[in-house]
């Protein structure tokens, strides 16, 4: 495992220390690792929704899209992926 030494404003240390007296973390390092893994997460999001986004541009670029002429239209189409998951 490795170990860091960081720094921070006083205000941040009081911080993660009201956390842990609150009893949600056990431990300073604890809380450090959750806020890396929320992190973690996050880009893990943000890379899907980039790698969605350009699948989407390619697939409009090709004309593969469907066009909605009204309100009723999406709610249409949002309607039947719902169903077809919860088959």
């Amino acid at each position: 495992m490795k170990r860091k030494t960081i720094s921070m404003p006083d205000a941040m240390g009081d911080w993660i220390t009201d956390r842990v007296k609150s009893g949600q973390y056990n431990n300073e390092s604890e809380y450090i690792r959750d806020l890396v893994r929320q992190d973690q997460d996050e880009q893990s999001q943000l890379a899907f929704l980039n790698k969605r986004i350009v699948a989407g541009e390619k697939q409009l670029a090709s004309g593969e899209f469907t066009d909605f002429e009204t309100p009723e239209d999406l709610k249409l189409y949002f309607d039947n992926i719902k169903l077809s998951i919860a088959k």
